[in-house]
């Protein structure tokens, strides 16, 4: 579970470039639900990812994550329950390493780590086992760089990565703005079953309007760090394309 309560975000504060990006925002997002965030630019959907996150810390107000007050818990604390795919697929990955030591350090993520990271039999037939879901054939290419992988095949595994510890909770943002069509439509056809599969908490940021449509069972739209629309499953499963776009009209 998700739960922001009052949280305000201020960048540059006492400045000439005062930008108060989240004024007051509370928001519980239930467990096992995929939340799609919309908006124009400005409107707060990356702030807010950053504030669950713990990248940026909020001026005022909690957040509750599972239970937990994590309001003042560094990123890197979070990621007990936190798995995030950024925008850029080179991002989420370490390029020189193989594939299978990218597993492998996602598995240990939130572990102590050792003096070696090992990859064992066992581990790289549980590793392929995972990237089978993909249909890439990617788990005959365990020992290749990342580096030598597309976008999409390195956003897609980045995907399947984030299920390799007790992570319950997935933060996406523009997950295929840097894709291709092909690898879009690849990467958030995956996202949508892996959430599904594991059960995760999911919150999607996206300018794609057919994927903000297709995806999820929860419509948020932000403007100016306010929620201005909040749709249910049932509501978002009747909203018309002509409708959706209707809202960056107003």
């Amino acid at each position: 579970m998700i739960q922001l309560e009052k949280i305000c975000k201020t960048f540059n504060k006492g400045e000439a470039a005062e930008i108060k990006v989240i004024p007051e925002l509370s928001l519980t997002i239930a467990p096992g639900t995929f939340c799609v965030i919309v908006g124009a630019n400005g409107s707060g959907k990356s702030t807010l990812l950053n504030l669950i996150a713990g990248t940026f810390s909020p001026d005022s107000g909690k957040i509750i994550l599972n239970n937990t007050d994590v309001t003042a818990l560094a990123d890197y604390r979070r990621s007990i329950f936190i798995s995030r795919i950024f925008q850029n697929p080179l991002q989420g990955t370490a390029p020189e390493l193989s594939v299978l030591d990218n597993f492998r350090l996602a598995a240990l993520r939130t572990q102590p780590k050792g003096l070696s990271i090992g990859t064992t039999n066992s581990f790289k037939d549980l590793v392929a086992e995972k990237i089978k879901i993909l249909k890439l054939g990617l788990e005959d290419k365990l020992m290749q760089s990342m580096s030598s992988l597309s976008g999409g095949q390195r956003q897609a595994l980045t995907l399947v990565m984030a299920t390799m510890d007790d992570c319950k909770i997935l933060l996406m943002d523009e997950p295929t703005a840097a894709l291709d069509p092909r690898s879009s439509a690849l990467v958030m056809e995956k996202a949508a079953e892996i959430i599904k599969l594991n059960q995760l908490t999911a919150i999607l940021v996206t300018h794609q309007m057919k994927d903000a449509l297709r995806y999820g069972d929860r419509l948020i739209q932000l403007q100016e760090g306010n929620i201005l629309r909040d749709l249910s499953r049932e509501n978002k499963e009747i909203l018309k394309n002509e409708e959706l776009y209707s809202w960056f009209n107003d």
